[in-house]
């Protein structure tokens, strides 16, 4: 019996072994801190998507492989680096519909500004950071008009639905009331937060 069971602890180790080399080489996790520096346009956020996209499908395919060695992969979040003035309104959307579909979880974090688009982008993350000298700003929808009176209807007509949009989004990601947003809208106003302001708001989630 001893030589018997000696005999089968060697197997056990001879295992443990193997499955370790075999961990060795499974596949790493892909980098997820994404650096967004720049403006909001269709050429910088058709990269963050590819980025956001692939690292989604690295994951999926690593927790199929894990499992396979019956060990489980958690991963972690896509950490995005905001420092930006904003820019084109249907191409943020587009990316907050891609932010609110990864199954990888998706923190945003602001490092200078987070202003108009950004500040879109800053709220809608799964979990919301800001650096203590950091600067959010929040303001209405613009646009440049030019043309017949006919297309001018039509461009303040898409310009209020989509003011819509942000207001309906900031509302339900923020602790900003509509009565304040109302204010800012009617004043016209660049609403200017501090770091400690935007925590206050529910802006961010917590200050670095």
């Amino acid at each position: 019996f001893f030589y018997s069971k000696n005999v089968f602890i060697f197997a056990d180790n001879s295992k443990n072994i193997k499955m370790s080399e075999a961990i060795q080489t499974l596949p790493r996790p892909k980098e997820r801190n994404l650096f967004f520096a720049k403006q909001v346009t269709q050429e910088s956020i058709e990269a963050l998507t590819k980025e956001i996209v692939l690292i989604n499908e690295s994951d999926e395919e690593l927790i199929k492989i894990y499992r396979i060695y019956d060990l489980e992969y958690t991963p972690k979040p896509i950490k995005i680096f905001i420092d930006s003035y904003g820019g084109y309104v249907y191409q943020c959307f587009g990316l907050l519909g891609i932010i609110k579909q990864s199954v990888t979880p998706i923190h945003t974090i602001v490092t200078g500004a987070a202003m108009s688009c950004g500040f879109m982008i800053l709220i809608c993350g799964h979990k919301r950071f800001a650096y203590s000298l950091s600067t959010p700003l929040y303001h209405q929808v613009g646009d440049c008009v030019c043309g017949k009176l006919k297309d001018i209807e039509d461009t303040y007509i898409e310009a209020k639905r989509l003011q819509k949009m942000i207001e309906e989004i900031t509302l339900k990601q923020t602790k900003i009331t509509k009565e304040k947003l109302q204010d800012i809208y009617e004043k016209k106003k660049d609403w200017y937060m501090s770091a400690t302001e935007a925590l206050k708001l529910g802006v961010v989630d917590e200050i670095l």
